[in-house]
């Protein structure tokens, strides 16, 4: 928990740093531009993540079945 906790404060000040840096030198729309691509970009991104650390994996028995059931071929 406190490594995951330690990831998202990184990425956030990290996000906020490199906007902001941006958008001082011209390179991006303002604020009221920037808000909605970078909050949907971490919503997504986050989503994202807890979406394949959640999604179930396959069982070694299912797995072992398979490679027993193919075909061997003749020599």
């Amino acid at each position: 928990m406190r490594t995951t906790f330690r990831a998202v404060i990184v990425a956030l000040v990290a996000t906020g740093l490199c906007s902001a840096r941006a958008w001082a030198h011209g390179g991006i729309a303002g604020p009221d531009e920037l808000g909605p691509p970078v909050i949907t970009s971490a919503v997504l991104g986050v989503g994202g993540y807890w979406l394949i650390q959640l999604w179930p994996s396959r069982r070694r028995a299912a797995a072992n079945n398979w490679k027993q059931r193919r075909p061997q071929r003749a020599r």
